[in-house]
C-alpha cells in the first residue's frame, strides 16, 4: 500500500513538473514573441529617425543659404504679408541677384489638401506673373524652399504666394495667401 501511495505521489509529481515545464515553454515564447515584436518597433522608430535627421539635415542647409543670401552686398529681404485669417503666418526671400538665388521661408500655412500645392510667383508691373518656387510645407505649415531669381527684363513689382492645383497652369489662380511689395 505504501508503494502505491508512492507510486501515485511520484505520479502526481511528474505531471506537476511536466506541466510547469509546459507553462515555462508557453511563457518563455510568448515572451520571446514580445520581444521580437519590441525589436521590430525600435528597428521603425530607427527608420523613421533618419529620416527625421535627413529632413533637419536639409533644412538646415536650406537656412544656410538663406543666411548667405542674406548676407550678401546685394541682398535684400522681401517680406509677403498674410491675407485672411492667418495670424501667425508670415513669409520673407531673401534675395540677391549677384548669385542669383532666391531662398523663400514661411510659417503659419494650412496644409495642402492632396492634389494641391503651393507656389511663390513673381508678379510684374502689368500683372504678369513668373513662378518662382513649389513647395509643400511640413505638418507645422513652415518651408524653406529655393526660389528662381526673376529675369532682370521683367521688372518685377511684387511676390504672392497661392495654393494651387498640382497641375496648374503657368499663372496664378488659386487662393492667395501672401503678397508683397519687392521695392
Amino acid at each position: 500500500m505504501l508503494a502505491l501511495a508512492a507510486v501515485a505521489v511520484l505520479a502526481l509529481l511528474a505531471t506537476k513538473y511536466a506541466a510547469a515545464l509546459r507553462y515555462g515553454s508557453i511563457t518563455g515564447s510568448a515572451e520571446r514573441a514580445a520581444l521580437n515584436d519590441r525589436i521590430t518597433s525600435l528597428e521603425h522608430d530607427v527608420v523613421a529617425a533618419h529620416g527625421e535627421i535627413a529632413s533637419l539635415r536639409q533644412q538646415l542647409e536650406m537656412s544656410g543659404k538663406n543666411v548667405q543670401a542674406a548676407l550678401m552686398p546685394d541682398s535684400r529681404i522681401i517680406h509677403l504679408a498674410p491675407l485672411g485669417a492667418l495670424p501667425n503666418a508670415s513669409a520673407a526671400i531673401a534675395e540677391s541677384p549677384l548669385k542669383s538665388e532666391a531662398v523663400l521661408l514661411v510659417s503659419g500655412l494650412p496644409a495642402a489638401q492632396a492634389g494641391e500645392s503651393y507656389e511663390l510667383w513673381w508678379i510684374g508691373v502689368h500683372g504678369e506673373a513668373i513662378k518662382a518656387a513649389t513647395f509643400h510645407p511640413d505638418p507645422n505649415g513652415a518651408a524653406i524652399a529655393d526660389a528662381a531669381v526673376p529675369p532682370v527684363s521683367s521688372h518685377v513689382v511684387a511676390g504672392e504666394i497661392t495654393l494651387q492645383p498640382l497641375q496648374s497652369a503657368d499663372n496664378p489662380g488659386g487662393t492667395i495667401y501672401f503678397r508683397g511689395a519687392t521695392q
